[in-house]
């Protein structure tokens, strides 16, 4: 019991209580840039409630080099705990966009059939025509339709980027609604 005496159960609680406070920072932050106005308040009061516990002790203690690095620690922790968490939740929607030498229908219908538009575009690469095709689709569906790129046209290039909404399009039924105060909604441009 020596060992979790007050001399080392502080810097402990200094650092689990950075890295919960810095594992919600980091998710609220990625949660605010793709509009999940519901949540993120009460994530921001949550981890203001943790940074405010750890801050308190480490004030205390503002000598102690142990109570800095475990600060520190849990800082550094945190960061890497909420790149983690949001890439498990796997949260919004990305274009994924891919690049053949040759339109490729085996691909564009393997994905249609996954239940995704695709939107496909003649063009001039590097070597020639090639044929580009784009598909929005959500994050936790990217993985498995990236392998089926993978495996189909083994030397494709894509690319991926985030979308915060969309106005319409052709996504599979499951899983519509709103998840975490992120809505799937229409975005009305112009009128």
């Amino acid at each position: 019991m020596d060992f979790l005496s007050a001399g080392a159960l502080i810097p402990l609680l200094v650092f689990g209580a950075r890295v919960i406070d810095v594992s919600l920072e980091t998710l609220r932050i990625i949660l605010l840039a793709r509009g999940g106005r519901l949540i993120v308040p009460a994530i921001a009061f949550v981890e203001i409630l943790f940074w405010i516990v750890s801050l308190g002790l480490v004030v205390n203690e503002f000598t102690n080099p142990v109570y800095l690095i475990s600060y520190g620690a849990g800082f550094a922790a945190g960061n890497y705990a909420g790149i983690l968490l949001e890439e498990r939740l796997a949260m919004g929607i990305c274009v994924l966009r891919v690049i053949t030498s040759e339109e490729d229908r085996a691909l564009i219908d393997a994905i249609r059939a996954a239940g995704y538009g695709v939107t496909v575009v003649a063009a001039e690469g590097l070597h020639g025509p090639c044929t580009i095709f784009y598909s929005v689709v959500r994050r936790c569906d990217l993985l498995p339709i990236a392998r089926v790129v993978e495996e189909m046209s083994p030397c494709a290039f894509c690319t991926v980027e985030d979308v915060r909404s969309t106005t319409r399009g052709t996504f599979p039924r499951s899983g519509e609604g709103t998840w975490l105060g992120i809505q799937r909604r229409a975005v009305r441009i112009g009128k």
